[in-house]
């Protein structure tokens, strides 16, 4: 999922000096022994629009602001922080309440972190599109700066000085021309009093001190621990355990199933058929006393089904398909004296395959449906059970779990409806719902298939003069291709045009949505088109980026990053036959990254990366540790999936149903070396979680031809031959 606008944009700008009004803080004095409790101002998020739209990240006008709480201060000098968003392993938990931190003016090792619950007071909870730090970057500034300012003016009082006299630091209030002192627990019950200035000063970036540093991640010591943190791990008095089982077809429905033999299974409590409900597929929950018993009683179930009429397609026929629509979109026109240059890229359906499954537990009772679910949008998974239990959304309360695991797949919340269907059944008994391994993957909103049929013109100079597209995917969801990116806003004239094929496979956000396909495809064709001009790759690229005219990209970002990462990775080195460099580039999220591989390749076949290098420009960096953990995974992330994933479409169900078919990479597949560099900038940061995954698997595939003199143009490359050629 991407979003607009980039990190240059005034809009923030414009938000960090604004004026803040007394309306937008709450003092509360009434806590336990006295203390401060801060809000700050958080705008009503606007949800992401549908397909390619992308969600907003700025902060809205003041009339959508709503008061959220995100710093308390006890008397025994304790801070405790609120992480608003869904933390998944991207390192939000811990980022947001830095910036808060830092802002406040207290240590690090002060600070006590904890989850937000879905609540509107908190403003955006969508931990998606790489969007968290950037549409919080400016809050939470401000919720910091407000303690701060605050606690200055508690001490201002009580020394009978004007508060322009006094300084903070570590977490204390300093008065230097008296030299008194006084921490930020002893003045947190007078300041719980105070009124907030109407204006608020923030520290100049230049002299943060937390932000930019490197800290571990918040909840590090209880995973090592195994200390229970995820939706899997909810425990409560009373509880059972739940399946649904849909019809492996998509779209399928149930139509009876032998309930009365599965409830004679050992610890089965009760077995249903659930339909006729707005937003939940028909099915057929299994309750039971344990998820064990739960999970083999469901092995037994015998489901006639009505398969609809998703059951004809497969990927075969839509291989076909997809020929037929993009020779309907004709190729690239070109003049005498121009080299054609021609190639068909196809990237296949992905399944998200999060370590955790999907998961919620849910408990009616009273009236009230209370989740606690591992979410990325918790407010989705609100809406699914008040639109189809006819509930009031004030009777859905939502817990955020930490997740194992996200990268789009818990935005759709489907889960949270199925487990709330399930306790609204049987209410009063706490039901937690798990899916198996199986239904993870067969009802999964895949990353879309896509092909890219490209053809190009080279002149008799090595200059590309034309560039077409004929793009098909799977109609719905995101993925789409834009001629607005490069290389096509560097050749006059080019054209994207797309094709959809028809629907019925569930398709959603899949880390870097569009990007992760359309970006492995357009900078390998990239680095063919280099070739077939004659000339070397890097100064080819960096020839095209000068000749880029765009309001939304700019080109000297890309060209520094690339530069640094061809620099730091030694680029054009000469290698022995067998080993190869590549590299990729990539603009998303507003965040710019180039990628050089370095690989080597046996005459059997036999792929080793033994490098990766990426330079970023991302804005401010938050958590330098944090940061260069999420470049590094979303290369390992990118490189894994090109490299051994596909899902497959058979009589209309997913032939891959679990790792034995979906393999991921493992450690001896890793690089040795992940080498990661940013951009200094004190510019508002950029999304950070999804960038470095697109130019990961092109700058892979770009070294292996380096290597080998094999083009890779269809994924995964494990189905390839990479013997040398």
């Amino acid at each position: 999922m991407t979003y607009d606008p980039n990190s240059d944009s005034p809009k923030t700008d414009r938000l960090i000096d604004r004026a803040i009004d007394r309306r937008q803080f709450i003092k509360i004095s009434g806590l336990a022994g006295g203390g401060l409790l801060v809000a700050s101002a958080l705008d009503t998020a606007e949800l992401f629009a549908a397909g390619k739209a992308a969600p907003a990240v700025g902060l809205a006008s003041t009339e959508h602001f709503a008061a959220n709480v995100f710093v308390s201060i006890a008397p025994d000098g304790v801070v405790t922080l609120v992480a608003p968003n869904s933390e998944m392993g991207q390192g939000i938990k811990t980022s947001l309440p830095m910036i808060i931190a830092e802002e406040l003016d207290v240590p690090w090792e002060q600070v006590t972190v904890v989850q937000g619950d879905h609540d509107p007071m908190y403003g955006r909870q969508f931990s998606v599109g790489s969007g968290s730090t950037v549409a919080n970057y400016a809050a939470m500034r401000r919720a910091g700066a407000a303690a701060r300012a605050v606690l200055i003016e508690a001490a201002a009082q009580e020394w009978g000085v004007n508060a322009s006299e006094c300084t903070t630091a570590d977490g204390v209030v300093l008065h230097s021309a008296s030299n008194r002192k006084a921490s930020y627990g002893a003045l947190a019950t007078k300041a719980a009093k105070l009124l907030p200035p109407t204006n608020l000063t923030l520290k100049d970036p230049r002299t943060f001190k937390l932000v930019g540093s490197r800290i571990a991640g918040v909840d590090n010591r209880r995973i090592v621990k195994g200390e229970p943190l995820f939706g899997i791990d909810v425990k409560l008095p009373g509880m059972l355990y739940a399946t649904y089982t849909k019809c492996p077809v998509f779209g399928g429905e149930a139509v009876s199933a032998n309930l009365e033999e599965v409830k004679a299974k050992p610890g089965v409590r009760d077995a249903f058929l659930l339909s006729g409900i707005e937003g939940l597929p028909s099915g057929v929950a299994v309750v039971a006393d344990s998820t064990w018993n739960a999970f083999s009683a469901t092995k037994a179930l015998k489901v006639q089904w009505n398969e609809g009429a998703q059951v004809s397609q497969s990927s075969v026929d839509m291989a076909a398909q997809a020929e037929t629509l993009a020779k309907a979109n004709g190729a690239a026109p070109l003049t005498a004296g121009v080299r054609p240059v021609e190639a068909v890229y196809h990237y296949p359906f992905l399944a998200h395959a999060t370590l955790e499954p999907q998961n919620c537990t849910a408990w009616f009772k009273d009236g009230v449906m209370e989740m606690w679910t591992p979410t990325q949008i918790p407010s989705v998974g609100q809406g699914l059970v008040v639109k189809g239990l006819g509930l009031a959304a004030k009777n859905v309360k939502v817990h955020i779990t930490r997740l194992g695991g996200g990268f789009g797949r818990r935005g759709s919340n489907e889960f949270s409806l199925e487990a709330a269907a399930i306790a609204h059944r049987l209410p009063g008994t706490p039901i937690k719902l798990t899916w198996t391994r199986e239904q993870d993957f067969a009802h999964d909103n895949y990353r879309s298939n896509g092909w890219h049929y490209f053809s190009a013109g080279i002149d008799t100079s090595g200059k590309v003069v034309a560039l077409h597209d004929a793009f098909v995917k799977m109609q719905g969801g995101p993925g789409d291709m834009s001629g607005g990116g490069f290389p096509f806003n560097a050749v006059q004239g080019s054209q994207v045009r797309s094709s959809k094929l028809r629907g019925g496979i569930p398709t959603g956000f899949w880390r870097a949505p569009g990007d992760n396909g359309n970006v492995w495809a357009t900078q390998c064709f990239l680095d063919e088109l280099a070739h077939a001009a004659g000339k070397e790759p890097l100064a080819f690229t960096l020839d095209m980026l000068g000749g880029v005219a765009s309001s939304r990209f700019d080109a000297s970002k890309m060209i520094a990053v690339l530069k640094l990462a061809a620099e730091k990775a030694n680029w054009g080195q000469k290698r022995p036959r067998g080993e190869g460099q590549g590299f990729a580039i990539c603009f998303a999220n507003s965040a710019y990254v180039a990628v050089v591989a370095d690989v080597s390749v046996s005459r059997a076949g036999e792929l080793k990366i033994k490098k990766l290098t990426a330079a970023v420009d991302a804005g401010t960096i938050v958590n330098a540790s944090g940061a260069e953990a999420q470049v590094q995974g979303s290369m390992l992330d990118g490189i894994s999936a090109a490299w051994f994933q596909k899902v497959t479409i058979e009589r209309g169900a997913a032939a891959q149903t679990n790792f034995n078919r979906y393999p991921m990479m493992r450690m001896q597949h890793a690089p040795p070396v992940i080498d990661v560099h940013f951009i200094k900038s004190m510019a508002p940061p950029t999304g950070l979680g999804e960038p470095a995954l697109p130019p990961a698997a092109p700058a892979v595939c770009n070294a292996i031809f380096a290597a080998t003199g094999k083009r890779i143009r269809t994924l995964p490359f494990a189905d390839e031959s990479l013997k040398w050629g």
